[in-house]
Formats: C-alpha cells, structure tokens, sequence
C-alpha cells in the first residue's frame, strides 16, 4: 500500500503565450481531475522538476496516514464480510 500519487503519470504539455515570450511548459498529474493541480516552467525539465518536488513532499507527509485508512478500510471490509457469512451461517 502507498499514497496513489506516487504512482500517478506526469504529462508535460507546451503552452504557447500572448504576450510573445515564447512558450511555457506545463506538467499535470493524471487523472487530472484526481489530482487538479498544474506546474509550470520556462522549460519542461523545471515543469517536471516542480511536479515531482510536490510529489515527494505529499508522500512525505501523509503517506503514513493514507496507508493506515486503507489498512482500516481492508480490516473493516474482512470484518463486514465475517459478520454477513456470520448471519448466513445463522440462519
């Protein structure tokens, strides 16, 4: 079990501007509507460079927490599954 961002794509996209300072480049997270959220840089690598950095600070901080719920929701559901075969052996 892992935080689900750690095994999230990155996709890099170039992004043309109005004001004629060339292109940015934009790195995403997909699925994008999990994780809504873009970088930019003035070149892909820094795009990438700012994405994986919020990448490794997210694990960092809560994928301690994010493995405990699923270990509870897997026990919760082992638990649930023992009292209906419980109830059907009953009755």
């Amino acid at each position: 079990m892992t935080h689900p961002i750690r095994n999230a794509e990155l996709h890099t996209f170039e992004r043309g501007t109005d004001t004629g300072k060339g292109a940015i480049w934009v790195a995403m997270f997909y699925p994008y509507s999990t994780y809504p959220v873009f970088f930019q840089g003035k070149t892909e690598a820094a795009a990438i460079e700012a994405a994986e950095a919020m990448r490794t600070e997210a694990i960092e901080k809560h994928e301690a927490a994010c493995i405990l719920r699923q270990e509870q929701s897997r026990k919760a559901k082992e638990r649930a599954a023992a009292k209906k075969a419980a109830r059907v052996a009953a009755a």
